[in-house]
């Protein structure tokens, strides 16, 4: 299960409009395995999305989404994020063993893929829909 309420487990900025969840990460001799249960996702995913191919010191995201959430999970590489909701700001980076950032409506977000080859799993709560992008922070 996806913890999004213990305050010890997790950090987070702007209200709790983006946070760091642990993720159920099953690791043994054979590999990891990383479980995302639908049902016990704070929200219902109705897309699905990786992206993948991104050269080492690329900039991905630089926008927000006036509603819904998405999980954003590193799946291999490392991932640096800016976040910025109105004049706030806070980084933070993602790693295959680290937790997941959940982002909440209203929050700009940068990935800067420091490894090639780096992948982010991204499950949203809301259908892709250009006209919902908050294009600039402030």
């Amino acid at each position: 299960m996806i913890n999004t309420t213990d305050p010890a487990s997790c950090s987070s900025w702007f209200g709790g409009r983006a946070r760091l969840v642990d993720l159920p990460i099953h690791s043994d001799e054979r590999g990891d395995l990383l479980p995302l249960d639908f049902d016990r996702l704070p929200f219902m995913p109705r897309r699905v999305f990786t992206v993948t191919g991104v050269p080492a010191g690329s900039i991905r995201g630089e926008h927000g989404h006036r509603s819904g959430e998405q999980l954003l999970v590193c799946l291999q590489g490392k991932i640096d994020l800016l976040l910025r909701k109105g004049d706030e700001e806070a980084t933070t980076a993602l790693t295959p063993a680290g937790p997941g950032l959940l982002l909440g409506a209203g929050v700009w977000c940068r990935q800067t893929y420091l490894v090639s080859n780096s992948v982010l799993l991204v499950l949203a709560s809301e259908p892709y829909d250009p006209e919902s992008y908050i294009s600039t922070w402030n």
